[in-house]
């Protein structure tokens, strides 16, 4: 995915996203307040050798920095730890109060840190002047014992901190913030993945790497009419010249899976092309679902029961299968005829191609509506012999998978695509079509041969 892309799915699941990112942001900061407060106290100790006086004198740098990481070393010892952790007011181990305790040596100087973790803050300082008292007086007892050079001495003492250090609730919570970006994007693209629909954006151009020819909106019978619907197809027909370098004369529809809409586009492909003065027939060569009776062409017309079957048997020809439309001017229907128990084997006859060739010479156009292409063969042996073929998908049920394995077998039947059809790409709203809705007082205006007023 481009980086276009990603920001594109996220802000097309962008509910997910938020509530993602906002429920595992509010379990960090949850967690964060849940979690005991820890506070650390330093006690600050200068080691130097002993001057005539008996006190602790300063030295050479790199030799007072050497001193005070050897005196470092020496307070963390174990030893010192028992004593320290027998005069504690909680009495913990040993080992737990040196997991408790950090010892540091100041860069470039003869201080060293001494510092606690406590539960509360003054129990963190208690515990570092503690410790700094406990090994000054180790150091002390041993210089009394061998009258070593070196004394330590407190420069600091311990005092409670005003904060506690852990947890840092600022580098927490902007760390869980970081996380649940991340999380929250990644349940998003996840559930991309796996989401199967198609998902056909308003703005995306191509489907699956093929061109949208047109955009079909959703609508039922009462909206058939109107000029939104109208329009849509119009557009395809004037699409699907454009789409090749040459006119296609006679073009097939299909669509991966059924009730996708490919009869209802192409019986309104085939009106569209009438309505502009083309002499128009279309051919149901879906013949195990026809569905063309339901469409546009069908009521009032009466299907004929001699059909497309009856010439590719042999037993009509194209007079007494082609029926002109009742009340739609320049369109004719071939309808399917009696319904064979193996259409593929009817199909692949030197027939069809016959049926195509007598087609072209009498019409100006030729739609057949075939089987979905994941319905067995039908729909291959057809819409090879085409000169262009659209592709049907429903916007709000096709899968990718099947789009995807749909246009597999329309370039292995080496199938002419003109373009993929999105049926139900939403439905118009008043204001995108509102262009063409004059006023009812100005179409009154025209219609009563009123001048325009200036």
């Amino acid at each position: 995915m481009t980086p276009e892309q990603v920001l594109a799915v996220l802000w097309q699941r962008r509910l997910l996203f938020l509530v993602t990112t906002a429920l595992c942001l509010g379990a960090v900061v949850a967690a964060t307040l849940a979690l005991p407060r820890q506070y650390d106290a330093t006690a600050t100790l200068f080691v130097g050798q002993v001057d005539a006086g008996g006190d602790a004198a300063a030295l050479d740098t790199g030799i007072g920095e050497q001193l005070a990481r050897t005196y470092t070393t020496l307070a963390a010892q174990p030893s010192v730890a028992e004593q320290v952790a027998k005069r504690a007011p909680r009495s913990p181990t040993r080992e737990r109060l040196l997991d408790d305790m950090k010892f540091a040596p100041v860069e470039r100087t003869q201080l060293l840190q001494i510092t606690a973790r406590g539960e509360s803050a003054e129990h963190a300082s208690e515990l570092a002047n503690l410790y700094a008292e406990t090994f000054i007086a180790r150091v002390d007892a041993s210089f009394r014992r061998s009258a070593a050079p070196t004394r330590v001495s407190v420069t600091e003492p311990a005092v409670p901190p005003m904060r506690a250090a852990s947890p840092n609730v600022p580098l927490y919570v902007g760390f869980g913030a970081v996380l649940a970006l991340l999380l929250g994007a990644g349940v998003v693209l996840l559930r991309e993945r796996l989401d199967d629909r198609l998902r056909v954006r308003a703005d995306e151009l191509e489907v699956l790497g093929q061109t949208v020819i047109a955009r079909v909106p959703a609508f039922d019978e009462r909206d058939a009419a109107s000029t939104a619907t109208v329009d849509a197809f119009r557009l395809l027909r004037a699409n699907v010249d454009f789409a090749g370098d040459a006119r296609p004369h006679v073009i097939g529809v299909t669509s991966s899976t059924p009730l996708e809409g490919k009869t209802t586009v192409a019986a309104q492909l085939a009106l569209a092309a009438a309505q502009d003065g083309e002499s128009v027939v279309i051919v149901e060569a879906d013949l195990r679902r026809p569905g063309m009776r339901n469409s546009v062409v069908g009521p009032p017309a009466t299907p004929s029961v001699v059909g497309l079957t009856n010439f590719l048997a042999g037993t009509h020809g194209l007079p007494a299968v082609v029926s002109e439309h009742p009340h739609i001017a320049g369109l004719s229907v071939i309808w399917p005829g009696p319904l064979p128990p193996n259409p593929t084997r009817l199909l692949r006859s030197d027939r069809l191609p016959r049926l195509l060739a007598q087609l072209r010479e009498h019409f100006d156009r030729v739609v057949i509506d075939t089987s979905p292409i994941s319905v067995g063969a039908d729909a291959s042996i057809v819409v090879g012999l085409a000169d262009g073929v659209l592709y049907v998908v429903d916007a709000q049920r096709t899968s990718r998978s099947r789009v995807r394995a749909g246009l597999a077998q329309l370039e292995t039947s080496r199938a002419a695509l003109l373009g993929v059809v999105v049926n139900r790409s939403g439905r118009p709203t008043r204001d995108e079509y509102g262009y063409y809705a004059a006023p009812r007082e100005q179409t009154a205006a025209f219609e009563g041969g009123s001048p325009l007023q200036p």
